[in-house]
């Protein structure tokens, strides 16, 4: 069985715009548990700003969250896959480029994000299933 994007994505597509403040996307990544906010609007994104962002572009510069626009430290392009993408696809990309968040963009729109604890919850069960196949058959 071959999985794709859209099996795994989360549809957690909350969207802030370019031009609120560090500060506010601060507060949503802490009451939502994430560490990342999707920059845009009208489910289109432009942009995302993750953890690193914060530390990168506000924190280790000394300068004041509430001045500072998501535009400012936004990562754009985006990198992103379509729901049909391969996961192999999928996990290849996010190790070649170094990004533990991906989104997923169907006809400019996003449906979706792949985060890399997504793409080891799902390698982690298909190993165990087939480690349980192989002990079937008496494989180690």
């Amino acid at each position: 069985m071959v999985l794709y994007a859209e099996d795994i994505m989360r549809k957690n597509g909350e969207m802030l715009d370019e031009n609120v403040s560090a500060l506010k996307a601060s507060v949503v990544m802490s009451e939502k548990h994430n560490g990342y906010v999707i920059v845009g609007s009208n489910n289109i994104p432009k942009g995302i700003v993750t953890e690193w962002d914060f530390i990168n572009k506000v924190v280790s510069k000394n300068l004041n969250p509430e001045k500072v626009k998501l535009k400012e430290i936004m990562t754009s392009p985006l990198t992103y896959v379509k729901p049909d993408t391969p996961m192999d696809r999928v996990a290849d990309l996010m190790a070649n480029k170094g990004i533990r968040r991906l989104l997923v963009i169907d006809n400019d729109k996003l449906t979706g994000i792949i985060t890399s604890r997504d793409v080891l919850k799902y390698f982690r069960e298909y190993v165990m299933d087939v480690v349980e196949i192989a002990s079937k058959f008496g494989i180690r």
